[in-house]
């Protein structure tokens, strides 16, 4: 009887064998609907220095770096109307995007003017805003990170106070030469603080060497 007993437990575990064997045969020649496409790997978000013109002159630099400087938010003024940008300057936009442009009233910004001695050289801010404006690339800034454009004796700098949010060098330049206009020009520094629905994040003008400053509009 024992042996009759172990015959059909061999037996058994041969017929599992086989049939896990024709399983994974089936499971190798399965073919998949499409084919396969050059892709990544999911991974975390990192913020990237942008990318200089081609005939950028030595001097400018790009870099990323973090606010050091908490700013209080009481001498911020309301943006003039014909400086804010509240527009979606590309096509390739969503249309949920576009609808809830739409949807929402026009963005409030903020800025800035205050002293700083010394100033940078006017003409160097310019050649930041000249660069910048050139540069024609999108950006991902991760929260509390900022990137940085320095030229000789100015600072420009753009972050991302609350969470991840994209951007472009066409909307930093564009902030950037109207900080030039309000403030450079008068021989002082300064910031545009903006962003709707948590999505802070300020933009602005500094001596070398200053620390990025920070607001708490989150």
């Amino acid at each position: 009887m024992q042996g009759i007993t172990m015959k059909l437990i061999l037996l058994l575990t041969f017929l599992i064998g086989l049939a896990t064997a024709g399983e994974t045969i089936n499971l190798d020649d399965r073919a998949v609907k499409l084919p396969r496409k050059q892709t990544y790997r999911p991974g975390a978000i990192s913020v990237h220095p942008a990318s200089r013109p081609a005939d950028a002159p030595a001097e400018y630099i790009t870099s990323t770096d973090k606010t050091t400087l908490v700013r209080p938010a009481v001498g911020l003024e309301k943006l003039p109307k014909q400086y804010v940008d509240d527009g979606l300057s590309k096509r390739r936009e969503s249309f949920q995007a576009v609808k809830r442009l739409r949807q929402r009233q026009s963005a409030a910004d903020f800025f800035e003017c205050y002293n700083s001695s010394p100033p940078p050289t006017p003409s160097d801010c310019q050649t930041l805003v000249t660069q910048v404006s050139s540069s024609n690339q999108d950006l991902i800034v991760t929260a509390n990170s900022c990137l940085s454009f320095t030229y000789r004796s100015c600072q420009a700098f753009f972050c991302s106070l609350c969470t991840t949010i994209s951007t472009s060098t066409d909307f930093i330049g564009n902030q950037l030469d109207t900080l030039e206009a309000l403030c450079v020009e008068n021989g002082q520094v300064g910031t545009i603080v903006g962003g709707e629905g948590g999505e802070g994040w300020d933009v602005g003008f500094l001596r070398v060497g200053g620390g990025l400053p920070g607001y708490d509009v989150c």
